[in-house]
């Protein structure tokens, strides 16, 4: 029972346990207590501040104490709690109370869990799509890593997201509790840049980087030991200063040099070739090439007087450089600190006086560019009748080659013409004209220019100087005459024998003809003559020369989408191209550049026409030019061409190109199947012209879709195809082969005798024949081209005009298979056409077939990439038709395919800090661009006024920004196009409402001080 009797020995009191040092109260967290215990009563923090000053005052009597329990959160969490860590103070942007003022917090890795601090950057950070160092970032790629094991356990119950076994993960009553992160106050510190986030991830090797990096680094010891070895050797040197500029972007993030990065690179390459002219000896070639890569660079790095004392020396050593004359020629005419119109043309007849006199005389071809030039000034900065004059002199002089005393290399024959000239007789292209060694005095005079605006008085002084000028600058547009009742105040605007004498002479005795007229219809800005011409590859793309951008062809057929998209991309405001037959008839002919009429160049090139001795292709010009200006006119004057010269097969191909072009696809079959059966002699496409009646002649069954059609007129070369039984019925391979080796051997007599567009022709029709006779194969017809590119590549014509009308020929093949081929595989097409763009990145022909090619795949941009490796990889080397198709191209895509104005400004800004820095229409087509998006802003804002109260430095009203781009690029063109009136004129016509009276006022002083020719004098006020 006592064993049963229970003790209350537990219910004894314990003995007062020993006082322990207070603790801290700790704040409970968040994810403890519930939130009605978060508002804590005013008495109960009163009660625990208490507490804690008693706690205070016991504590006084000692040091220190030991924590033997420690903060049971650090094994809840793993850290310390962080609602017990008080944040840290920030003031101004991103500084920390207490750091130094030169470091602050980074905003870009730091995280709610860790504060990173960095030393304060002064630049601003670039943003992410407009990064143009995007391209080179210095952030290593990663890769997966493999897993060890190729295949998952299948009695897993999961899938494992990470192959990695680390897990910092540990087991806890709540499951979906995690471990945080560490604090920054962790003992881990920042994370290695050398590791990558993902575990399951690694770097990339920097091998291939690095090895970029040191061949540069070989080569650059190569090119200094090679000019020190062979000091003499011209390509050694250009190559070492060529490789300047990868040595210059060695670690670099960009491949884009800034202005300054040029200006540097510039510096550096003008002492190498000051070294090399020391070094490379009395070679006259190597010399005049040093002497201009110098130069060239010295635009970038000197001032104009100094480079203008260089330029004094080099031509001082080297007066008969043609290629020196023209690069002083760009310097002179674009200097706007020393140009004035006297003294510009002064230095144009100089040079043509210097290198007529040299011992090598003056080539026909230069001299013709040279009067190109000068003849460009004078019209645009104003005097138009002296220009239009000139020319006319010359074709007046030139084209009368019969007659007696013709080239006025006589005394009497200098002075019958300037009796002529005096006389005021019609001169060509006026009405009435019939040449000066036909005129009478018999001859009626043409009539004089309409009257003038009378000066008003508005309210606004440039408005009516505006008004006045272009009504002058439209009415008094042709030389005057002493006769004319208007213009008789101004002194430029008759034009008499004095004034052109000086110009008659310029051309040497023994200047073709029709090199001429291709000159004048250059200094039109008319298409050229369809002929293959050397000269043209160097008048063409001289942007000096370029005055306004037109819009391009219109290709009849236009049926297929393909066909569609081909026109699109076309309709460039600027063409480069081979021209051909063909393409002429698809030529607008524009004349708003030049301000004639089309009546004055058809009544000239009608003139010339009466020549029987001119050349057919003149003829042939007359009837597009007609066609698109005069259609009605065009096949009277066809037949009376034909009648004067019934066996010309050119003249019979053009009249049925005509008649296609009319939509008598009948008449037209009749006239190329005629004038085939009209050849002579005992071999066969041996006459002239009979090649491209046979061309057209196939073409036109092609463009219908009937193939068997063209097979058939291909095997008949003498325009008479058999008769046979059924529509598909082929021809027989016999026949084939005997016509595929009539037209083999008339390719190969071609290139014996260097008639390589005849080459072309017959190359093409023989691909023609391959790809009818096979099903329509393309790979056949592309091999058959294959041979005439391997010959061209083995007698090094690769780049010449003949293979570039190759290419074209190949392009116009392909663009019949894209639209009558049911199935087209567009990697055949792109992989045909890549290779002749790196060889001719500025044909607009073959640009515009690949970018609609590409149409279909807008996501992989192909176009931009082959347009930025090839024509826009060297900014120098880049036509302005090139940049006006990039720009083109740009702007067709739309905001949906990521073009947008920012880009295509872009584009603007590259093309006029290379080779379109001179060029008029480039300025004037950016100028227009930058007032259309001014436009724009002004519609989105109709009615948006300034705030009153905005605060400075927050940016302007996208409105003003707008018009401050207008003046910024404005005034860069002004300063680039010095002599170019009708630029500076937009300021007081499309622009006006842009600048403000006193900036007209400094714009007019500006026309007045460069001695740019102004038909209204205003006085201005004083100030």
């Amino acid at each position: 029972m006592a064993s049963n009797i229970p003790k209350f020995a537990s219910f004894r009191p314990k003995p007062k346990a020993a006082p322990e040092p207070p603790k801290e109260p700790q704040k409970p967290s968040k994810a403890e207590r519930p939130l009605k215990e978060e508002a804590i009563s005013e008495t109960t923090k009163a009660q625990q501040s208490e507490k804690l000053a008693h706690g205070r005052d016991a504590l006084t009597s000692k040091t220190y104490y030991s924590d033997r329990r420690g903060d049971a959160d650090v094994l809840r969490y793993g850290t310390l709690n962080r609602y017990h860590i008080p944040a840290y103070r920030r003031y101004g942007r991103g500084f920390v109370l207490g750091l130094s003022p030169d470091q602050k917090i980074d905003r870009d890795i730091t995280t709610d869990k860790k504060i990173y601090v960095t030393p304060i950057v002064r630049r601003r950070q670039e943003r992410l799509l407009t990064d143009k160092r995007l391209n080179k970032s210095t952030d290593r790629a990663l890769r997966l890593v493999k897993t060890e094991s190729d295949s998952i356990p299948i009695d897993l119950e999961f899938i494992a997201l990470s192959s990695s076994s680390k897990r910092k993960r540990i087991d806890s009553d709540d499951d979906d509790e995690g471990t945080p992160d560490l604090d920054y106050r962790g003992i881990d510190g920042k994370p290695k840049s050398t590791e990558p986030a993902d575990v399951d991830t690694q770097y990339e090797s920097d091998t291939e980087t690095i090895k970029i990096d040191a061949e540069v680094t070989r080569k650059n010891s190569e090119h200094v030991r090679k000019t020190k070895e062979h000091p003499a050797d011209l390509q050694g040197w250009l190559a070492f200063i060529d490789h300047q500029e990868a040595m210059l972007k060695l670690d670099r993030p960009s491949s884009e040099l800034t202005a300054s990065d040029k200006a540097h690179l510039a510096d550096v390459r003008i002492s190498i070739y000051e070294e090399a002219t020391k070094k490379i000896g009395t070679d006259h070639d190597s010399q005049i090439k040093l002497y201009a890569g110098l130069l060239t660079e010295a635009r970038r790095a000197w001032d104009e007087t100094k480079l203008a004392s260089k330029w004094n020396e080099v031509l001082a050593k080297h007066p008969q450089s043609v290629d020196l004359w023209f690069m002083y020629l760009d310097f002179v005419q674009s200097s706007f600190a020393k140009f004035k119109y006297e003294n510009c043309r002064s230095t144009f007849l100089k040079c043509l006086e210097v290198l007529r006199a040299s011992a090598s005389g003056l080539k026909p071809e230069d001299a013709l560019h040279i009067l190109l030039r000068l003849t460009s000034i004078m019209q645009e900065s104003g005097y138009q009748e002296l220009a239009l004059a000139i020319w006319q002199a010359l074709i007046e002089v030139h084209f009368v080659q019969n007659a007696p005393n013709a080239k006025l290399e006589t005394t009497d024959a200098i002075s019958a013409f300037s009796e002529f000239w005096e006389s005021e007789a019609p001169r060509v292209g006026e009405e009435g004209a019939n040449g000066w060694m036909k005129s009478s005095p018999n001859d009626i005079t043409p009539s004089g220019s309409l009257p003038l605006r009378t000066p008003d008085q508005p309210s606004n002084v440039f408005e009516d100087f505006r008004m006045r000028e272009i009504d002058a600058i439209e009415k008094l547009r042709y030389p005057g005459r002493t006769s004319d009742d208007v213009g008789e105040d101004d002194a430029f605007h008759s034009i008499f024998f004095s004034d052109i004498a000086d110009y008659l002479n310029i051309l040497p005795a023994a200047t073709e003809r029709i090199l001429i007229l291709e000159a004048f219809l250059c200094f039109c800005s008319l298409p050229p003559l369809p002929r293959v011409a050397q000269h043209q590859e160097k008048w063409r793309p001289d942007p000096f020369l370029h005055r306004n951008f037109h819009s391009a062809s219109h290709l009849q057929d236009q049926s297929s989408q393909f066909t569609q998209l081909f026109a699109k991309f076309s309709n460039c405001p600027l063409k480069n191209f081979q021209m051909t037959s063909e393409l002429l008839f698809e030529q607008d002919f524009p004349l708003d550049g030049i301000n004639l009429s089309p009546d004055f160049v058809r009544r000239l090139l009608k003139l010339l026409t009466t020549d029987l001795s001119c050349d057919e292709v003149i003829s042939e010009y007359l009837l597009a030019f007609e066609l698109r200006h005069f259609p009605s006119d065009a096949f009277k004057t066809a037949k009376q061409l034909l009648k004067a010269r019934p066996t010309s097969m050119r003249l019979y191909n053009v009249y049925g190109l005509l008649e296609l072009r009319r939509g008598n696809t009948v008449k037209a079959n009749q006239v190329f199947s005629m004038a085939l059966s009209m050849q002579k002699g005992d071999v066969t496409l041996s006459m002239a012209g009979s090649l491209e009646l046979l061309s057209s002649w196939v073409w036109e069954a092609l463009h219908r879709g009937e193939h068997m059609e063209a097979l058939w007129r291909l095997v008949s070369p003498l325009g008479k195809v058999p008769e046979r039984d059924e529509q598909d019925e082929r021809p027989a391979h016999s026949l084939v082969l005997r016509t595929r080796t009539i037209i083999s051997e008339t390719s190969e007599r071609a290139l014996l005798r260097k008639d390589y567009q005849s080459a072309v022709l017959a190359t093409s029709l023989v691909a023609l024949m391959a790809y009818l006779s096979n099903d329509c194969n393309p790979e056949r017809a592309l091999d058959a081209h294959q041979h005439l590119t391997a010959w061209l590549a083995s007698n090094k014509l690769s780049s010449s005009p003949p293979a570039e009308l190759h290419a074209q020929q190949i392009a116009r093949f392909l663009i019949h298979h894209a639209c009558h081929t049911p199935i087209v595989k567009p990697a055949l097409i792109r992989t045909t056409l890549e290779p002749l763009i790196s060889l001719f990145p500025n044909n607009t022909h073959l640009l515009s077939l690949y970018a609609a090619n590409e149409a279909r795949f807008s996501i992989d941009d192909r176009v931009r990439s082959i347009m930025h490796q090839t024509a826009l990889q060297r900014s120098d080397a880049t036509s302005v038709a090139g940049w006006a198709f990039t720009i083109h191209y740009e702007t067709l895509k739309g905001e949906i395919a990521g073009s947008t104005a920012h880009s295509i400004r872009a584009l603007y800004k590259r093309a006029v800090d290379g080779t379109g820095a001179h060029c008029p229409a480039l300025w004037k087509a950016y100028i227009h661009f930058e007032l259309e998006q001014l436009r724009l802003e002004q519609v989105r804002r109709p009615d948006k006024k300034e705030r009153k109260d905005a605060k400075k430095g927050r940016g302007k009203d996208r409105v003003e920004e707008a018009g401050g781009r207008v003046k910024e690029t404005f005034y860069q063109g002004v300063r680039r196009l010095p002599w170019c009136k009708d630029f500076i004129m937009l300021a007081f016509t499309d622009a006006r409402g842009v600048f403000t009276e006193e900036e007209l006022w400094r714009l007019y002083r500006v026309l007045m001080e460069k001695e740019l020719r102004l038909y209204v004098d205003l006085v201005e006020p004083d100030v």
